[in-house]
């Protein structure tokens, strides 16, 4: 059963056990999910260079952190997908072509830390996804996260979830918009602003 915590709980920047988690899954236990093209799975190391590709993307990085990321630190991405499940018992999967296993993108859920947020985020789950530039324009990454947010909707149906999108960054915007979420409040992040999103749910 999810833990019970009020998805509105804000965390302070210390560590505590006061976040919303599920179940922890064993590698064997995360789910894959199917939609009409793609399949999400967990992460395996064979996903690491289209993955380490994605990230060296100026164009695909403008909206992540605006960096590319080292070849350690996809490294150690992968394994923290996997590691997220067993802990909190939901995390980021591969975002895989349906027909040829291929790695194209990540969509997940993470618990986040940033005591860069100001003020910081409520320790609930954070949706994320990014897909590769050559399958942007096609519906990949709505379809992806919204067969992520209906499992999510399955194991709890009050299932709390937040997402922060860059300021006029409008294909994620919409696709927050059109899986339920809600612009909510901007924040401070680093120097910069964010804008946050939460889920609704039918009262």
């Amino acid at each position: 059963r999810p833990s019970a915590v009020s998805p509105m709980m804000r965390a302070s920047r210390k560590c505590s056990t006061d976040m919303y988690t599920l179940p922890g899954r064993s590698f064997s236990e995360i789910p894959v999910i199917e939609t009409e093209r793609l399949r999400l799975r967990a992460s395996t190391v064979g996903d690491y260079d289209a993955t380490y590709e994605m990230w060296q993307d100026d164009e695909y990085i403008v909206h992540c952190g605006g960096r590319r990321r080292a070849s350690g630190e996809v490294w150690s991405m992968l394994q923290a997908n996997i590691g997220s499940w067993a802990l909190f018992g939901f995390g980021f999967l591969t975002i895989a072509d349906k027909e040829t296993d291929a790695c194209i993108g990540q969509c997940g859920l993470m618990l986040s830390r940033r005591a860069e947020i100001a003020p910081p985020l409520p320790m609930i789950p954070e949706a994320g996804w990014g897909i590769a530039k050559p399958y942007w324009g096609k519906g990949y990454t709505r379809e992806a996260v919204g067969g992520l947010m209906k499992w999510a909707l399955e194991q709890d149906k009050d299932f709390p979830c937040q997402c922060i999108i860059d300021p006029g960054h409008v294909p994620s915007e919409q696709i927050a918009k059109a899986l339920g979420f809600e612009f909510t409040r901007q924040v401070q992040f680093g120097e910069d602003v964010i804008n946050v999103y939460e889920l609704l749910h039918a009262s």
